[in-house]
Order: C-alpha cells, then structure tokens, then sequence
C-alpha cells in the first residue's frame, strides 16, 4: 500500500510539471524572489520561477547500487528573498502552497544576515500531497535594526543511492524522486 501512495505521488509530480493549474497562470506571490543556486547531475531536472515563487525538482535516480545510502547533498533548486527591517528580526515565517514531494524531498529554510552570518535555520519533510503550511524559523541570532536579511528557500531531493540488491529491508531512495512547491510569501519579525 505504502508504494502505491509513493508511486502516485511521483506521477502525479510529473504531470504537476507538464501542466500548470488554472489558477497558476493568474497567482502572484507577494515576496518578490530572485532564482537562487541550483545543482543536479544528468538525471536532474529543476525550474525555478522567481516570479511565483514555484520551484520544481525532479530526479531520476541512475546511479549503482550502495549498501545504505550514498554520501553528499543531492540535487537542490533554491529560491532568494531579501528585506531589510527596520528593527531587529527574531522570527522568518515561509508560506507554502500546493506542496507536492514524494518521500524524500526537504524544504530548507535559511536564514542569513550581513557577510552570510547565519541567523536560524528550519527544514520541512515529504511526503507531501497539494499540502499547504508554513515553516517558522525562530533566528538563534538576531538581526541588527537595518541590516539585510536573507531567506534563501531550497527544495532538495535526496542524495539518490538504491538499496542493495541482494539485501532486503535496508532504506534507499525512490527510482524517481521529486517535488514541486509555490511559496507565495514570508515575512520576517
């Protein structure tokens, strides 16, 4: 039962990304992004559309068996807002809309102010099916009345390593991997 909610959950994502809802043609999100950094290999695909605040990743994992997991980040596409405050900020609030991950996936949230000093940091995990919610990150350091913050909003798939063929019951990732979110504001207090 488990794999067939994984496996619908992956088509679904890919049908998500082939063809936009109604109303995304009409949405506008009421941060203003910038496309952040993006990674991926050959098996990778990511859109990034600053404008409505949507991010798409997809992952088809091709790579050999591991015996767990393989090490390293996997493939991220990422998005970048940034305010100034007038006063010192201690709590960053991500919206997200629509949210639609397979197992694997995390929304990572960070914060950052002046020369990439990190404020906080917050992470959200799949499985996600046309979910909607938002991430708090109380900042562990405040920010400084007028100076810069940065809220750098990634989705990321797994590192992307199967399980080992030949040993049954040890965790690995999905053939395919995916996710694919609007965040349509934030706000930092």
């Amino acid at each position: 039962m488990h794999r067939i909610g994984i496996t619908t959950i992956a088509a679904a994502l890919l049908v998500a990304g082939s063809i936009a809802p109604a109303e995304a043609s009409s949405s506008s999100a009421t941060a203003s992004y910038t496309a952040g950094p993006t990674n991926g290999d050959a098996s990778t695909f990511h859109e990034v559309d600053a404008g409505a605040g949507l991010i798409t990743i997809f992952q088809h994992n091709t790579r050999q068996p591991g015996t767990v997991h393989c090490s390293g980040e996997g493939p991220r596409a990422t998005l970048i807002g940034q305010q100034t405050p007038k006063s010192p900020a201690s709590m960053v609030k991500v919206d997200y809309r629509d949210a639609l991950m397979t197992e694997h996936p995390i929304i990572d949230v960070l914060v950052s102010g002046k020369g990439g000093r990190v404020l906080g940091h917050k992470a959200a995990f799949g499985p996600k099916y046309f979910e909607s919610g938002s991430i708090q990150v109380p900042l562990f350091n405040k920010s400084a009345a007028g100076e810069a913050v940065r809220v750098l909003i990634g989705l990321q798939t797994h590192a992307g390593c199967l399980p080992h063929p030949f040993v049954l019951g040890l965790p690995g990732s999905r053939f395919v991997e995916g996710a694919r979110v609007t965040f349509p504001s934030y706000s930092i207090s």
